[in-house]
């Protein structure tokens, strides 16, 4: 399907240009070699290569979890950042150099239903990278069913509001897919290293743990290491990711009806 035809369709189809946007933006996605990379190869690697480093026996430099317990569903956060911050960039900044937004406005689409699209898009990669590490990680350690499900479920959809709002909002202010990358990867590596996927927040120093407090994706671990596990030394504020959300979306929507509207 043209992405003309999305706007261009009988009366009744076209009362929902985002779902029929949103299913072509996602077969165009998997068709990139690094976002199958993304969803498919780097999480099995976490999990089978970092989790399995520090063993499996209690420690209380993890707050008295076992290492691999606590990287595990940490990792499940991870994921969501890593879409995005890199997949969901990389993937928008480079519509606008293959000139595809400017067909989106010659569709007569909206920001919103762009917007709208990706963050739909976005979800559905998130979610399947992250049941990935759970699944690998309870087949290869054992991982126990969680303290909290409906706890658990409730922050891994904050996390993915979070994540996926901060990557169209990128995607949607960079103007080249390399920046998107380079900056994606700027920010996802201190992220990951500081957020709760690199070491125990006990050997961290004053400033590294101040720097880890002001991440969104801490409290969004901390959040899910909580709830599955039952204890956690992580910061999980729920209303932290939430304003990342907020602002996020908001500069996304004006990026993307600039886009739109611009000659």
């Amino acid at each position: 399907m043209t992405i003309s035809a999305v706007a261009h369709r009988s009366p009744t189809r076209r009362r929902r240009p985002a779902t029929r946007l949103t299913g072509l933006e996602l077969r165009l996605m998997l068709r990139e070699p690094m976002v199958a990379i993304g969803v498919l190869a780097v999480p099995i690697v976490l999990v089978l290569v970092l989790a399995g480093v520090f063993g499996n026996t209690p420690d209380p430099d993890y707050a008295g979890l076992a290492p691999d317990d606590h990287y595990i569903v940490g990792y499940i956060g991870v994921v969501l950042a890593s879409v995005g911050l890199i997949t969901i960039p990389v993937h928008l900044a480079s519509h606008r150099e293959l000139g595809v937004i400017r067909r989106f406005r010659a569709a007569g689409l909206s920001g919103r239903t762009v917007v709208a699209s990706q963050v739909a898009v976005g979800s559905v990669v998130a979610i399947v990278s992250a049941a990935i590490v759970v699944a690998v990680g309870s087949a290869i350690y054992g991982l126990d069913m969680p303290d909290n499900p409906a706890a658990v479920g409730g922050w891994i959809a904050v996390g993915l509001a979070c994540f996926v709002s901060i990557g169209v909002a990128l995607g949607s202010t960079l103007r080249t897919s390399r920046a998107a990358n380079a900056i994606g990867n700027l920010l996802y590596v201190p992220a990951f290293l500081l957020g709760g996927g690199g070491p125990p927040r006990s050997v961290m120093t004053g400033p590294m743990g101040a720097i880890s407090d002001a991440l969104p994706l801490s409290h969004v671990i901390g959040g899910i290491r909580q709830a599955w596990l039952g204890t956690t030394d992580d910061p999980h504020l729920l209303w932290w990711p939430l304003v990342v959300t907020v602002v996020c979306i908001a500069v996304a929507g004006r990026a993307q009806r600039r886009h739109l509207t611009s000659r």
